[in-house]
């Protein structure tokens, strides 16, 4: 069975993070970060990231399996 496209795995991660109520990341370099109000948003740890990743992962394959 092939491996899920990455880009695909990471959008798809991200979505289910962010419906969690989750925030990715958070890029102090980009140029609309100032005045972006950090308080009240929770953050993922590299660990989370992950676990999102493999789940997204997984999900993907079904979906292939499924199809």
């Amino acid at each position: 069975m092939a491996e899920p496209n990455e880009g695909a795995v990471l959008k798809q991660a991200k979505a289910a993070a962010e419906q969690d109520g989750f925030t990715w990341e958070f890029n102090f370099g980009s140029p609309g970060a100032i005045g972006i109000p950090l308080k009240g948003q929770r953050f993922l740890s590299e660990e989370r990231r992950q676990q999102y990743l493999e789940r997204a992962r997984a999900d993907l394959r079904k979906e292939a399996g499924d199809a």
